[in-house]
């Protein structure tokens, strides 16, 4: 497999990581920002949307298509893709609580950021594990680069920006 290949999974895995991390950052900081909560939670909601949604489709994704495909290749990583599933649950219970948060009146901000932190500390947990556990696994990992998308659940990036096509 050319190696450029093989980092392309690694790479992909990390960026869709590190997309998710700086947008769970711009929420910390407006709830860190003081602003009263019912000022915050319109937008706090539309980002809640948005990265609960892409949060969930990289999970489902990685659930239903990525794990099963590894498993696939290499059936001694059933114990960390099973915990890498419980994990995932874990973290869409957190999302949930945060999305009921938005919509009770009586949310402060105090618990709005808590609630976040929470997030934020279990995500950080959570893809430094799967990052570091599956990295071997990445370097032999045989699919399509064209399965980036589906596997990942974001969409596919063009080449551009400073990335170059992987074909």
């Amino acid at each position: 497999m050319p190696r450029t290949r093989v980092f392309a999974w690694r790479r992909e895995l990390r960026d869709v990581h590190h997309r998710l991390e700086r947008a769970l950052e711009d929420a910390r900081k407006a709830i860190r920002s003081g602003e009263r909560a019912q000022a915050l939670k319109p937008e706090l909601r539309d980002f809640c949307y948005t990265f609960c949604s892409a949060l969930g489709s990289h999970h489902r994704s990685e659930d239903s298509d990525f794990f099963p495909a590894l498993l696939r290749q290499m059936p001694e990583l059933e114990p960390t893709i099973a915990r890498l599933a419980r994990e995932h649950e874990v973290l869409a219970r957190l999302l949930t609580d945060f999305q009921l948060s938005l919509d009770d009146p009586q949310a402060s901000p105090q618990q709005l950021f808590r609630q976040i932190n929470d997030i934020k500390a279990a995500m950080k947990a959570h893809f430094g594990f799967e990052e570091g556990s599956l990295n071997h696994a990445l370097h032999a990992f045989d699919a399509p680069e064209d399965d980036r998308s589906r596997m990942f659940g974001v969409p596919a990036k063009p080449p551009g920006n400073g990335e170059r096509s992987m074909r």
